[in-house]
This record gives C-alpha cells, sequence and structure tokens, in this order.
C-alpha cells in the first residue's frame, strides 16, 4: 500500500504535455504563446524556462555511411536555445538567444498564479519552431510544447461592396512580397479575371504588401465569386528554417520517410 501511495504521489508531481498545441501568426505580428501549470503557487524556488527545438524534416537515402556521418556531425547545434528563464525570483537571460533579445517577455504578476505565457512581438520566419516551457517548483514539475507556424500571408477577405453606387466584389490580403498575381473565378471556376482591378500596395517598410482587387462583372448578390492570390515568382517566397536530414534506414534496408521533431 505504501508504494502504491507514493507512486501516486510521484504521478500527481509530474505534468507531462501531449502533442504540442499549434498557433499561427503573420509576420511582423505579437504573438502570445500560452503555458500554465497548477502546481504552481508562488515564485519562491521556482524556476522555469523556454527553449526552441527547431523542426527537422527527415528524407530517404539509402547511404548509411551518409546518414550516420549527418547523425553525428550536427551543424546546426551551435547557438543557445534558451529563449527566456527565470530563477532566483527573477528573469535570467544572460543565456539567452540572442535573436530573441528585446522580442520576449513573461507577465511578472501572473507568475505566481502559474501563468508562464510567452510574448514573443515582431514575428519572424526564423521563429518558426516549437517551443518548450518547462518548471519545476516545490509542489511539482511540468513540461508544455507550443508549435508556431508564420504564414506567409493573409487568406484573401471577400466581400459584397458598393463603389459610386455600383455592386462589386472586393478582395483585400495582406503579408505578399513583391507583385502576387490575383486570380478571379465564378461559381464555374471560370477565369473572369479581366473584369478585375488590382492594387498592390506596400504597407510597412518591412517589404510587405497589401492586395487590394475591386471584381466589376457585372457582379450579381446571389452569384458565389472566389479570389485566388498567388505569388507570381516562387523565389520571392521567404526562406524557411525546417532543415532536412537523411532518414536511419531499418533492417531490411528500407527507409522511413516522415516529418517529426528532434531536439
Amino acid at each position: 500500500m505504501a508504494f502504491f501511495l507514493m507512486w501516486v504521489n510521484l504521478l500527481l508531481l509530474h505534468y507531462g504535455a501531449g502533442s504540442a498545441e499549434e498557433v499561427r501568426a503573420h509576420p511582423f505580428t505579437d504573438v502570445t504563446l500560452d503555458c500554465e501549470f497548477s502546481f504552481i503557487e508562488s515564485t519562491e524556488n521556482l524556476e522555469f524556462y523556454w527553449e526552441r527545438e527547431d523542426i527537422i524534416e527527415e528524407y530517404e537515402v539509402e547511404d548509411r555511411e551518409f546518414y550516420r556521418f549527418f547523425k553525428y556531425y550536427d551543424f546546426f547545434q551551435v547557438y543557445t536555445k534558451v529563449v527566456y528563464q527565470f530563477y532566483d525570483n527573477a528573469e535570467q537571460l544572460e543565456e539567452q538567444n540572442a535573436l530573441y533579445e528585446g522580442r520576449v517577455s513573461v507577465d511578472q504578476n501572473e507568475i505566481s498564479e502559474g501563468i508562464l505565457s510567452l510574448q514573443l512581438r515582431n514575428v519572424d520566419f526564423m521563429d518558426e519552431a516549437v517551443y518548450k516551457c518547462s518548471a519545476v517548483a516545490p509542489n511539482g514539475r511540468g513540461e508544455n510544447k507550443v508549435k508556431l507556424i508564420v504564414e506567409d500571408s493573409e487568406m484573401p477577405q471577400v466581400k459584397f461592396d458598393k463603389i459610386d453606387d455600383e455592386d462589386v466584389v472586393t478582395c483585400t490580403s495582406k503579408g505578399w512580397y513583391l507583385t502576387p498575381n490575383v486570380t478571379w473565378l465564378d461559381r464555374g471556376e471560370r477565369d473572369i479575371s479581366n473584369h478585375s482591378t488590382v492594387e498592390v500596395l506596400e504597407e510597412q517598410m518591412n517589404g510587405l504588401y497589401r492586395v487590394y482587387s475591386v471584381l466589376r462583372y457585372p457582379v450579381k448578390l446571389n452569384e458565389k465569386y472566389v479570389c485566388r492570390i498567388k505569388e507570381t515568382n516562387e523565389n520571392n517566397q521567404p526562406i524557411r528554417s525546417i532543415r532536412r536530414y537523411p532518414s536511419k534506414c531499418n533492417s531490411e534496408g528500407k527507409s522511413e520517410n516522415r516529418l517529426h521533431f528532434v531536439t
């Protein structure tokens, strides 16, 4: 019975996280990565930190020596993974990755309530990663993961409108690079783009553009219209920080192809 009670207590003291929660954000916006633990009652003897884990993608390879070389010679594990640290009743940023300097914070008034959510400002594509929140307190310990996806652009917003007493359909979307291509389709998926006008407006000094398109067909209010936007040149899309590694061959000489996270 004593052993059983000890085992139950250990279960109560450890708070594990399942699959990572997914949060999406657009470039140059602010985002909050949630983390909360019920076992935290004060900041006394509390230690917690946020770390990033890069997204790693594996691909098939038959050369086992090639896989072994990559496995033990990791080019990318050079910089610290620490995003934020707290101990001794204060935030500790000496070991913080320079990428996050001046861009992250945790509400100091909420820490004693177990709320350790991370505010990340001015999101960039290099921030796309899995973020791990870990905490140790007298009453327990826990870990939580949040996957941050940085989206290239905003979903086009289509709505009916009136311009000079004429019924029109407008399409707006922000977060594009250079001059994107706008296509209008009707219910039958016929291309009616030649009845539209497109304006590309630079919204910020960071190079992002806002697209504004007006469709004049003439427009019918009971009709369905679809607005599609894509980069004219695929090379204009931002570079991702997802890294590709060769996957390990199994005992039958076959390789596994999967997407997973490697710490």
